[in-house]
Formats: C-alpha cells, structure tokens, sequence
C-alpha cells in the first residue's frame, strides 16, 4: 500500500501562466518523502542529513506531465517504492488531484544511499531497508 500524503498548492508554486511551475511537482515529491521519512524512519529526515551525515540525492527521473495544477488545488501525492537495491530505492509518485481524484503526474525518481561526507553511496542499512519494503509494490 503507497504512502499517502495531502500537499497544498501554494502562491509560490505557481508560474505567470498561473499553473504548477514543473520543478515544483518535483519538490511536490520530496516534501511527501521526508513526510515518509519522519513518519515511518527511527529517526527524523533532519537527523538523517544533520547528525548521521547520510541522504538519499536523486540520480535518476523519469516523469509524466498530464494535467495543470493552479493555486490553491490541494493534492493527494501517493509514493510507493518500486525497487530496493543494495545502495538505491526506486520511488514512484502519483500527484492526483483532490477534487477529482484526477492523476496529473507520474515520476520514477531512483535515489541513492549516500555517506555525505564521503560523498560515496553506502549499503542501505536493514532499518531503512525495512521501512521502504512496507510500501514497495508487489
């Protein structure tokens, strides 16, 4: 089952055109991953990134574009995972709206486990691995 989240349409996400500048459906998409993250991880997403010196940066995205969203539109972003490798968690979004339940994107946004420091990508730990597997399709 994805994890859901409620997001809201803001002034700021809106270009002159008066619709969802595109980059921010992806922001969209990863404010509904540390939601995730603080909610099913041992740990905060801060404290990932502050204390443990660890994060996930994007390596790869694959997206669809299929419907305008406007100011003031509240949407449901569903995320589940579709592939857990050793050192990568493939997500996948859908950004539907929710009046209408009306699905207006889809991406595939693989990441990768990092050592910040190292800047080097580091086996997933079993915690973190457990909790990603609780949403990953069957």
């Amino acid at each position: 089952m994805p994890y859901t989240a409620l997001q809201k349409i803001r002034f700021d996400d809106v270009d002159g055109a008066g619709i969802v500048y595109y980059p921010h459906f992806f922001h969209l998409c990863h404010a509904t991953f540390e939601d995730f993250f603080d909610e099913q991880a041992p740990y905060s997403y801060p404290d990932l990134i502050v204390n443990k010196r660890h994060g996930f940066p994007t390596v790869n995205i694959k997206s669809d574009f299929s419907a305008p969203l406007k100011y003031g539109d509240a949407v449901i972003v569903q995320m589940s995972v579709g592939k857990i490798g050793r050192t990568s968690v493939t997500l996948d979004f859908e950004v539907l709206r929710q009046n209408d339940d009306h699905c207006c994107f889809k991406a595939e946004i693989t990441t990768v486990f990092m050592d910040l420091d190292t800047q080097k990508a580091v086996e997933l730990p079993d915690e973190l691995r457990s909790i990603f597997a609780r949403i990953a399709k069957d």
